[in-house]
């Protein structure tokens, strides 16, 4: 009876036992040193000496980290606000070397305030290490120094000329240009040398996304992402034409964030001498070139835009890699990034990668919570001893990469857009002279028509409308023939002057005024880099009465892409 009653005690006390996790049957840890102090952090920055804080915070994770850990333990351990900022101190010290940032805290007061915020703020840190992490796998594994000093200075002097830069998307741009400052990406065509000051661009980015000049995926880009965008080589005055060149010219391309889509307008042929070498951008959209500059207008104009781009190499040839609003759109559809201007992914090298390598690697850093977890357990793995505890850390995070790389991404479907086939304004009302002068708005005809060269042109001119709403003409390139047919009211037979509001990317550009097969005027348009501006007046011969009066392109040579947004027409008696 007496062993029966034994045995009534402990059976429950052992099935208690076997139900605890793993971690729980591990040998009962020695108790634990307290948290590296603030005040330590602080004597550190103060003697520009990280070694011995290093030591003590390497000894302080190791206290916590339990041999037999699973998953769930682990991730409990690395989500705890006291190990993540004694993990994120540790590794800020490991990637950026201790002798070199003991020497950046020397160097003056103001970098001993900023290490002194910054390492406390372990948000910050997170968006630092992670954003610096090496987007290759095998680099990550070595955890070998990735963290710039460099980075460090101009990240504290961003902030301390822009108090925002401390939280928000401000601190996700402010952290991005720190690592990737401008010129950091691959040399490209018509780039700004010297390179562009960060904390010039950090506020050049701000002010355009804070104006609503950026696209609506800037919002919400990772810090690598950012990386794409700032770190072009370009000039900010480029940056700044590359985007109200594409709203005056192209409004459309806005739509999905298509930019990249202007590439095409770089002629593809060997720049003219007016134009080569190229002095900016807008040279290298004027002058053309092969798949070189077309690449790096690629890249660029993506980046003005803040839409995330690289170069990309393919065999005897080059082009660009962007992140797309709408992945299920083409090319690649499926992929958020995806390669244009050239073959496939297959084909593909960028950032030290294949190209299914990088979408390996940019599909595990969309799962920001996970990958997050997974680095912060490499640098736990690093500091941890014996190499069998390290081992065991190992093994949890490979697991984790295993079962990301095996997930898929819910990817929404791309939206069906109809093209817009208008041919006729549907009004017949003739348009006559206000104030002496007959203004015409270019999207205001009565009919169009028109003959294309290849699939995806569109028999007519196309209606875009801009930044305002105004609605617009664009004639297209490389058609064999296009027009739009008007309705005018001339009040008086005689003389007119004709001047036309028009953009254009290319010089040698003309639009041919016509009364049925009578050519009236041939209009210049001059090299506008897609900037709206007057034509020089042309005069032409007009008879009293409502007539037809035709817009077209010359039938004998195809000309590039014309912008039209209105003309006059004024007597000259």
């Amino acid at each position: 009876m007496i062993r029966a009653r034994i045995r009534g005690r402990l059976l429950p006390a052992l099935i208690v036992t076997l139900l605890l996790p793993a971690a729980a049957w591990a040998a009962p840890a020695p108790e634990a040193a307290p948290q590296p102090p603030a005040e330590d952090v602080r004597n550190a920055i103060a003697a520009g000496e990280f070694t011995a804080w290093f030591q003590n915070a390497t000894a302080w994770l190791n206290e916590r980290a339990t041999a037999r850990a699973d998953q769930a333990t682990l991730i409990s351990l690395i989500d705890r606000p006291d190990v993540r900022r004694v993990l994120d101190g540790r590794q800020v010290i490991a990637a950026c070397g201790a002798g070199e940032l003991g020497a950046f805290a020397k160097a003056a007061p103001a970098n001993q305030t900023f290490l002194t915020w910054l390492l406390s703020d372990t948000e910050t840190m997170d968006l630092l290490l992670e954003g610096a992490a090496p987007l290759k796998l095998g680099a990550r594994e070595k955890n070998q120094s990735h963290l710039k000093v460099a980075s460090l200075e101009i990240l504290r002097k961003i902030l301390a000329g822009d108090g925002d830069a401390k939280g928000g998307l401000c601190r996700k741009l402010a952290i991005a240009t720190a690592l990737a400052p401008p010129g950091t990406g691959a040399p490209g065509a018509g780039h700004a040398k010297p390179p562009v000051d960060p904390v010039e661009r950090y506020m050049h980015f701000k002010q355009a996304h804070r104006n609503g000049e950026l696209v609506p995926s800037f919002d919400k880009l990772t810090v690598w992402e950012y990386q794409k965008v700032v770190q072009s080589g370009a000039s900010n005055e480029d940056l700044a034409w590359g985007r109200r060149m594409i709203g005056t010219f192209r409004p459309d391309l806005l739509e999905d964030e298509t930019v990249v889509n202007s590439t095409s307008f770089v002629w593809r042929r060997n720049a003219p001498p007016e134009h080569y070498p190229y002095k900016d951008m807008r040279y290298v959209l004027a002058g053309g070139g092969k798949c070189g500059p077309r690449s790096s207008w690629a890249v660029f104009i993506c980046q003005a835009w803040g839409v995330p781009a690289i170069g990309v190499g393919q065999p005897g040839h080059a082009c660009v890699a962007f992140r797309s609003a709408n992945p299920m759109a083409q090319p690649q559809p499926g992929n958020v990034w995806k390669v244009a201007y050239g073959r496939g992914w297959e084909v593909s090298k960028l950032e030290g990668m294949s190209g299914p390598e990088f979408l390996q690697a940019v599909r595990e850093r969309s799962h920001a919570k996970v990958f997050s977890r997974i680095e912060h357990l490499r640098w736990l793995a690093a500091a941890v001893t014996p190499e069998k505890k390290s081992a065991a850390i190992l093994q949890v995070l490979n697991a984790m990469r295993t079962s990301l790389a095996e997930a898929k991404s819910e990817i929404p479907a791309a939206p069906v857009r109809p093209v817009s086939v208008k041919t006729d304004s549907g009004s017949s009302r003739p348009i006559g002279p206000v104030g002496g002068v007959i203004h015409v708005l270019a999207a205001a005809f009565t009919k169009t028509g028109g003959q294309i060269s290849w699939g995806g042109q569109f028999p007519h001119v196309l209606v875009h409308h801009g930044p305002t709403g105004q609605p617009q003409v664009y004639f297209q390139q490389q058609m064999k023939s296009q027009w739009a047919d008007y309705l005018i009211d001339v009040p008086a037979a005689g003389t007119y002057r004709l001047v036309m509001q028009a953009a254009c990317v290319n010089d040698h550009q003309v639009l041919e005024f016509c009364s049925g097969d009578k050519m009236l005027a041939q209009v210049a348009i001059p090299l506008t880099y897609g900037l709206w501006q007057e034509t020089s007046p042309v005069e032409l011969r007009l008879d009293k009465g409502v007539q037809t009066l035709r817009v077209q392109t010359p039938t004998t040579e195809h000309k590039r892409g014309i912008a039209l947004q209105s003309f006059k027409l004024k007597s000259k008696d």
